[in-house]
């Protein structure tokens, strides 16, 4: 071997050894977990009686590859996007809200309680108030868990989780008594006149005006938190309290406000899906949407920018779980493992790219 090919070996040699280098001991151990989950994925769908390239094409083309399938996808989005800038908000402030389905509730209870006073007013009107009423009760709720924090000391997880049950209950009564329909049959309100719809932006899609609320809200919480001093001092109390404290930032403050705007936001997403889609409130009508708006928020790395992208691929993946459980053989429950193993492949992706 002549000396230019030793070389040209030891450089090679070198450049394999540094590549393996740079993958640290928790970067090769997330990549054996993926792959790991993976196999494990296949197996579960083998043992149901299907090919997982199948099953995996299905939930892609439905999901994402059909006109149908993009228009239930978005239709699904709207209120994950709004619901992740709310969370978005309160994660970059080191505030973790886990209570948006209860604040989602209680806003559109606010706002649906208040339909018959504003049904008479001129079109768009109407739905302008219901929407600030749901952000209005959705920021009261937010708020009580910020103040169970302030004046208290309360962990923001544990109450919120709990105020999501204390919503649910008064939902439930709601419907059954106050605001139940006429002929108390179903736990559901009157349906809304249609003065208060909003309008359907495509035709032959679900795809309402609320549609147009999310990506106004898109760039009014990119502008708020990325371009304002207040998206600052939240910045900077989620990165270092003690430099907030010492700059003289108030954490009570701002920890409640937080939480109040994340609340809003929430009810907002509720009320537009009541006034897009269903057009009455009822029980389970926007099922496990503050959970998984959760991942969305940090699927775009809480980038309000990157959120209604995210929100679109969740939706895409239900949509496409449904095609799944819906034309295979594979049950439900499994169809949720799949798309928590494809949530879970993106967040270490993710990670791994933030460690290269």
């Amino acid at each position: 071997m002549d000396g230019r090919a030793l070389n040209d070996s030891t450089q090679a040699s070198a450049g394999h050894t540094s590549t393996a280098r740079r993958l640290s001991p928790e970067a090769r151990a997330a990549i054996l977990t993926l792959v790991g989950g993976a196999l494990a994925l296949a197996g579960l769908i083998l043992l149901a009686g299907e090919s997982p390239a199948r099953v995996l094409t299905l939930m892609l083309r439905e999901g994402f590859l059909t006109l149908n399938g993009l228009g239930a996808a978005a239709t699904r989005a709207i209120p994950l996007c709004l619901i992740a800038l709310g969370l978005a908000a309160s994660f970059r402030a080191g505030i973790y809200n886990i209570g948006a389905d209860g604040q989602l509730a209680v806003g559109t209870a606010v706002a649906v309680a208040c339909a018959g006073s504003v049904a008479g007013l001129p079109f768009g009107t109407g739905i302008a108030l219901l929407l600030i009423a749901a952000m209005l009760g959705g920021a009261a709720w937010g708020a009580v868990a910020g103040l169970l924090k302030v004046r208290f000391g309360a962990n923001e997880i544990v109450t919120t989780i709990m105020l999501n049950y204390i919503a649910a209950n008064v939902i439930g009564w709601l419907v059954r008594g106050p605001i139940q329909e006429p002929m108390r049959m179903f736990p559901r309100t009157a349906r809304l006149p249609e003065i208060l719809r909003l309008p359907i932006l495509f035709e032959g899609t679900r795809i309402s005006a609320g549609l147009i609320v999310a990506l106004l809200a898109v760039v009014i919480l990119w502008f708020l938190l990325t371009r304002t001093r207040y998206g600052f001092s939240l910045a900077v109390m989620g990165l270092n309290s003690s430099a907030a404290r010492f700059s003289g930032l108030s954490r009570g403050r701002l920890t409640g406000g937080v939480l109040a705007l994340s609340g809003a936001m929430a009810g907002l997403a509720g009320i537009v899906e009541v006034l897009g889609l269903h057009g009455r409130l009822q029980e389970g009508f926007a099922p496990g949407f503050g959970i998984t708006a959760i991942t969305v928020a940090l699927l775009a790395r809480l980038n309000p920018l990157l959120i209604p992208v995210a929100a679109l691929g969740l939706g895409g993946l239900y949509v496409g779980s449904a095609a799944v459980a819906r034309d295979t053989a594979v049950p439900f429950p499994l169809v949720s493992i799949i798309e928590a193993a494809v949530i879970f492949g993106f967040l270490l992706i993710s990670v791994l790219r933030r460690k290269a």
